[in-house]
């Protein structure tokens, strides 16, 4: 049988193991994503008859960065800014460059309170596997057109958003599940990738209507 030192010592190993597994995000990012921003081709996206009917009425007037709103989840994910990410014991802080966005997500075992409003940004929790960061975004905002080609979102209680991060060296990557029954067959892929940038800078950002395109 073992020995109650050694049993200790093995729960400690493993203890220390789960501790150590967190990713290593912190820092900031300078976007580095793939043609189209990330987005998946309209031609892969599996939409609901009530989906198309609104992707096809969209018009750029309606995205909500033209009337100077913040992007919403997942589109603000893959905006071309730099972001920073930072740990606190009971929340990872994403701080985007773009629209001065503060994202909290909650990484201490908290469920998304009923209270909660909905928002462009939603409600995050995150949960570590392993290595990679797991978010999963409730209460998200029906006006959260998830991208200017104008892929809608239903806003409906049971829609989300999970983002897996994950590093590889100087590389941060992301891959984001939209989840709308609404207005999709099955949930489409976003991604994102990022270059860290030890010696990068948030800027000062200032959303002008008239060059936005508000008239």
């Amino acid at each position: 049988m073992f020995s109650k030192k050694i049993v200790l010592a093995f729960t400690l190993i493993l203890f220390v193991s789960s501790a150590t597994a967190q990713g290593d995000f912190e820092g900031i990012w300078m976007a580095n994503h793939p043609p189209r921003m990330g987005q998946p081709d309209p031609s892969a996206v599996k939409m609901t008859p009530a989906g198309l009917a609104e992707f096809e009425a969209f018009t750029p007037e309606k995205d909500t960065q033209l009337r100077c709103l913040m992007p919403g989840i997942p589109l603000g994910l893959i905006d071309p800014y730099p972001i920073e990410i930072v740990y606190q014991e009971h929340q990872i802080l994403i701080l985007y460059e773009h629209f001065h966005q503060v994202r909290r997500v909650f990484i201490d075992g908290r469920k998304a309170p009923d209270h909660w409003q909905p928002s462009l940004g939603g409600y995050s929790t995150g949960e570590w596997d392993g290595d990679t960061l797991v978010i999963t975004t409730t209460h998200l905002s029906p006006d959260n057109n998830t991208w200017t080609a104008g892929y809608p979102f239903s806003g409906d209680e049971s829609a989300y958003v999970v983002e897996r991060w994950s590093r590889d060296g100087d590389e941060l990557n992301l891959t984001g599940e939209v989840h709308d029954a609404t207005n999709y067959e099955k949930p489409y892929v976003v991604n994102g990738h990022w270059t860290f940038a030890p010696d990068g800078e948030i800027w000062e950002y200032e959303c002008i209507p008239e060059y936005a395109g508000v008239k």
